[in-house]
């Protein structure tokens, strides 16, 4: 494990590399080139994450990412969406858009004194690297503190449970989290409402609550996009998936997806198998589905970030690279290797990045504007959640293939993050 000096070092490095480029620049009229530093910055931080074991060592990353963002944010000022090529499909403009509409809403006006936000993982893992720079980001351009945490015990509801419940009692303004459990937070999230605390969700609902908004993908149609990919490239056959949590709704709704475009064609969803967030045992899942399942398995869909490069081993190990194939969510690292060496055909990508940014900015918002209003500043990206109106700021969804891979990577380069 890197120790706290490393980490400092590291962050010093690359702010006096950063500062350095800018010195080499004055006087020079050409635009700063930030590109380059901006992925070193995000290999830097996805390694520091993949190591993390306590909330200690992550709220020093925390800081250190924070410290390479606001060196970053100072060189490049408002270029980050000019660097992000307009003809990129993956470009996704409405949330470029919807930040600047929240930008000019709140133009010249600072929330309460003492104001303070947090944003809360379901977990720690390298899928959350691109919200952490996100958060970070917003935090920075705001000049409003926002905390980064995420539960790393063996129990990850009760203590994520308990991180909402210090959140509430400690009174921070505005809190978003990703729900393990959709109704396990409930009462919770009604404390906090009564005593004024704007609660967000993101990533997965804690669907029924009293919470203003949900910011992410629609999980349904993510799950029917990965179903589509699967009959494309698969056809026909037996499939398992893979999955964290059976009691949270971003799974139950991707799982529900997936069924009902399968539904009346050869392709059927035999078996979702759980691993409570543990990547030893999706591997496990895996190997065990293929023994399994053997001649009549013709593939995996992986419903969390991990599960994709869990099968990936397997598949691997089962020397059945080409034979089995694998729909995987999400465009971790290791997923990204997967299909570079052709074992992943497709990955469905959330738009993590924007999880941890649009966060930022909208509970900023709403402590200045109110939630009603900003849901008007926001209305043309709302959509609609069930019975609940139009509290839903759709992120959108990613489809990536073979054929469309580097244009994925250079949109993610573009906004200076890795993987997502």
């Amino acid at each position: 494990m890197l120790s706290r000096n490393s980490l400092k070092i590291a962050g010093l490095l690359l702010v006096s590399v950063v500062l350095s480029l800018l010195a080499a620049a004055c006087g020079a009229q050409a635009e700063p080139q930030t590109i380059v530093q901006t992925v070193e910055v995000e290999k830097v931080v996805e390694k520091v994450v993949e190591v993390i074991e306590t909330v200690e060592v992550e709220k020093v990353v925390e800081k250190e990412v924070e410290k390479i963002v606001t060196v970053e944010v100072m060189q490049e000022d408002d270029a980050t969406e000019e660097m992000a090529a307009e003809d990129n499909p993956y470009r996704p403009s409405a949330l470029f858009e919807a930040v600047e509409d929240i930008k000019a809403a709140t133009e010249g006006e600072s929330p309460p004194a003492g104001a303070k936000f947090a944003f809360l993982t379901n977990n720690m893992s390298p899928f959350w690297t691109a919200a952490q720079i996100g958060v970070a980001r917003s935090s920075s351009e705001l000049n409003v503190p926002i905390s980064f945490q995420a539960p790393t015990s063996s129990d990850l509801l009760s203590q994520q449970l308990s991180m909402l419940e210090t959140f509430v009692n400690d009174g921070y303004t505005g809190v978003t989290f990703s729900a393990i459990d959709r109704e396990a937070p409930h009462s919770i999230i009604e404390k906090a409402v009564e005593q004024g605390t704007i609660m967000l969700n993101m990533d997965s609902d804690a669907t029924g609550s009293e919470r203003a908004m949900y910011i992410g993908m629609s999980d349904y149609d993510a799950g029917r996009a990965a179903a589509e990919a699967a009959l494309e490239i698969i056809g026909e056959g037996q499939v398992v998936g893979l999955v964290g949590f059976a009691t949270a709704q971003n799974a139950q709704d991707r799982i529900a997806g997936v069924n009902d475009v399968f539904e009346g064609t050869d392709m059927e969803l035999v078996e979702v198998l759980i691993d409570d967030v543990k990547p030893e045992v999706a591997l496990s899942n895996a190997q065990t589905a293929i023994q399994k399942y053997g001649d009549d398995l013709a593939g995996f869909i992986t419903f969390y970030s991990y599960d994709g490069p869990a099968a990936c081993q397997a598949i691997k190990q089962a020397d059945k690279v080409g034979e089995l194939k694998l729909i995987a969510f999400d465009a971790e690292p290791e997923t990204q290797t997967c299909m570079e060496e052709g074992v992943a055909q497709a990955m469905i990508g959330q738009r993590v990045y924007f999880y941890g940014y649009l966060s930022g900015y909208v509970m900023h918002a709403m402590s200045i504007l109110g939630v009603e209003e900003t849901m008007e500043v926001l209305s043309p990206y709302l959509d609609d959640l069930g019975d609940e109106g139009q509290i839903r700021l759709n992120t959108g969804i990613d489809v990536i293939k073979a054929d469309s891979f580097d244009q994925y990577k250079a949109y993610l380069e573009s906004i200076g993050i890795a993987s997502q």
